[in-house]
């Protein structure tokens, strides 16, 4: 939406761990219109990892001096809405995709007083094999997890809980409507009435897209169900429990 003068409101956001399909549903934004920046091959916000991807930085900020952060936020709002506005008759809207935007979730709603986000998740045994562990060995002290210098499926897990577990809880309690949580398997196996979940939360004329050619974006990864081809004997009960308390089944 745009205010008066035709600068667009209230950014669309997607954050999830890294691995989950974020790149998929930026992709469906940007099809649908949306301005998401500066964007490398993962259709990752380049200036968004440029301002907020050092992990040392927001640990130092969040402890000591919050205000930082709102600085930088400010600083990337402008860049965002400059880019924006220089051809924003091509665009229904703006945001961004970056995978640790959910690292940041409280402070995105404080300073946003609009705002849509967007959280993807992807099955727990699929992502703890998958190659991209970024998020694992930046992120993970913050959740109290120090993976070891191996392959460490089942710290792997214990970052994909906790950070989901924290992301979906806090969204839904800060941003109530204005988030949605987007699961990749399902998306995957039935685009159509994902996307359409999509479309509904942005608040979109339905009737305005081809809901089977947005659905021709998605694809089966060929990583899909890679976690049957591991021995899971390493898993215990419990390690399983976490997976099926975020709405996967073993």
């Amino acid at each position: 939406m745009a205010d008066k003068k035709g600068i667009f409101i209230g950014p669309v956001v997607i954050g999830g761990v890294g691995g989950s399909g974020t790149r998929v549903v930026a992709e469906l934004l940007k099809e649908l219109g949306y301005y998401l920046g500066p964007l490398n091959h993962a259709n990752d916000n380049i200036e968004f990892g440029r301002l907020f991807g050092q992990s040392e930085w927001f640990k130092e900020s969040d402890k000591n001096n919050k205000q930082a952060i709102f600085e930088r936020l400010k600083t990337f709002e402008k860049i965002m809405l400059k880019s924006l506005e220089i051809n924003h008759s091509k665009y229904i809207g703006w945001g961004w995709k970056n995978p640790p935007t959910h690292i940041y979730i409280e402070y995105l709603n404080k300073y946003f007083k609009k705002i849509k986000y967007i959280h993807v998740i992807r099955h727990g045994l699929e992502m703890v094999y998958s190659d991209n562990q970024n998020q694992l060995s930046r992120w993970g002290d913050l959740y109290n997890i120090k993976p070891s210098s191996k392959v460490d499926p089942k710290s792997s897990l214990q970052y994909w809980f906790s950070s989901n577990e924290r992301a979906i809880r806090i969204g839904h309690e800060l941003f109530n409507q204005n988030f949605l949580l987007i699961n990749f398997n399902q998306l995957c196996v039935n685009p159509q009435k994902e996307i359409s979940r999509l479309i509904m939360f942005l608040e979109l004329d339905h009737s305005k897209f081809n809901i089977d050619q947005l659905a021709s974006l998605i694809h089966l990864p060929k990583s899909w169900e890679r976690y049957k081809h591991h021995d899971l004997s390493i898993f215990s009960e419990d390690d399983f429990d976490l997976i099926r308390k975020l709405g996967f089944n073993i």
